[in-house]
């Protein structure tokens, strides 16, 4: 028997499976990048199962459309023309938003904002990854305080795009859902991550937090999701 050659098969076999998934992989980030149905500035997250929560539990959701980035000041400002920011803060995510103002301001733009199991399926994908882009913590990937510890431009960390295309999913501010935290109804969820905490633990796509629906913080924005069905 020629172990060499049983060598070099194996290693063929597992080669090709790698660039397979691989291929498959960017193929469906270009066809959801490309989606002719988006709205502006939005990316499909097709329906289906995907691999929820710290535990993993398997849920099944309908297919929907959310923003690429986080709604910036420009964007604000069309809703709310009294909305002021500095001349280099336009690219900015919005923030110091209370829950009610987002959902104002989804519901004006013909949105709404995303429960946190869309959320987080459009953050992890459906392999049940810890960050948008893979199982290990990258600093240049998102902006936490690891990376400066400052708020950016939205999409100004390309290299951590999640699996579907949306950008700012581990960072710069978190971002509010349209989901309860807890049974007695006084919180709502946050999820993300922002350039104040420190994102090893803070921006994991499972990460959550709670916040009264009338507080605003400097590190909390949000962005919008539609319905694709």
């Amino acid at each position: 028997m020629d172990y060499r050659m049983i060598r070099y098969a194996v290693s063929a076999t597992l080669l090709l499976a790698t660039l397979t998934g691989i291929a498959v992989t960017l193929e469906q980030q270009n066809a959801f990048a490309e989606d002719a149905r988006a709205p502006e500035n939005m990316v499909l997250v097709p329906g289906g199962k995907f691999l929820y929560g710290e535990g993993k539990k398997e849920t099944t959701l309908k297919a929907f459309y959310i923003d690429k980035y986080e709604v910036t000041n420009e964007d604000f400002k069309k809703f709310r023309g009294e909305h002021t920011f500095s001349a280099k803060e336009g690219k900015y995510p919005v923030k110091e938003i209370s829950f009610f103002d987002a959902e104002e301001y989804c519901k004006w733009a013909g949105k709404r904002l995303p429960t946190e199991e869309e959320w987080e399926k459009a953050a992890r994908g459906t392999d049940g990854r810890k960050f948008p882009w893979g199982e290990k913590f990258e600093a240049k990937m998102a902006n936490t305080t690891e990376s400066g510890g400052k708020v950016a431009a939205v999409g100004s960390f390309e290299k951590g795009v999640s699996p579907y295309g949306a950008y700012d999913m581990a960072g710069n501010v978190w971002e509010w859902t349209d989901s309860w935290f807890g049974a007695d109804k006084k919180y709502r969820v946050m999820r993300g991550g922002s350039y104040f905490e420190n994102g090893e633990s803070m921006s994991q796509t499972t990460k959550r937090l709670r916040s009264i629906p009338d507080d605003i913080h400097e590190y909390l924005g949000f962005r919008c999701v539609k319905s694709a069905e």
